[in-house]
């Protein structure tokens, strides 16, 4: 029994390294991914559509109750090419997402889920990534020889 409770505690301490998430220390990240030209069917967007990426990020540390409900995340903008510009707000530990939102001829607006940075396969072969911002130091002040 022993050995057996050892086995699993040994494949879980290999399986969270393996799915280890980077960290890049960074002040400000340009977010990219692919851009989205088919809806989940499988079918390219009409010409007409007009295709809008809505970019958030939250605070990984304190965490949200639902990362999918974009009231509780930080908007970083809605843009139209397929990255981003990000400038966290202040040190700690963020996570980057991305949903797509796709408005057609008459002004009907749809919403993919929201992918995120730290999520596996939503980050692809690169692997799940976080951001943590440099911090910001203070000169040294009051410089003067010791007198020796």
């Amino acid at each position: 029994m022993k050995r057996i409770v050892f086995v699993l505690l040994l494949a879980l301490g290999i399986l969270a390294c393996v799915t280890a998430q980077t960290v890049y220390y960074k002040d400000q990240a340009t977010l990219q991914w692919d851009p989205v030209t088919v809806d989940a069917a499988g079918d390219p967007f009409l010409p007409t559509d007009l295709v809008r990426y809505e970019v958030y990020i939250y605070d990984y540390i304190a965490g949200v109750v639902d990362p999918q409900d974009p009231a509780q995340l930080i908007s970083v903008g809605i843009v139209e090419l397929s990255e981003a510009l990000i400038v966290f707000p202040y040190r700690t530990s963020w996570a980057a997402g991305v949903r797509t939102m796709v408005t057609d001829a008459g002004a009907n607006t749809d919403y993919s889920d929201i992918a995120w940075s730290y999520v596996a396969t939503d980050a692809g072969p690169a692997g799940p990534f976080l951001y943590i911002p440099f911090p910001t130091l203070r000169a040294p002040l009051n410089l003067r020889d010791s007198g020796m």
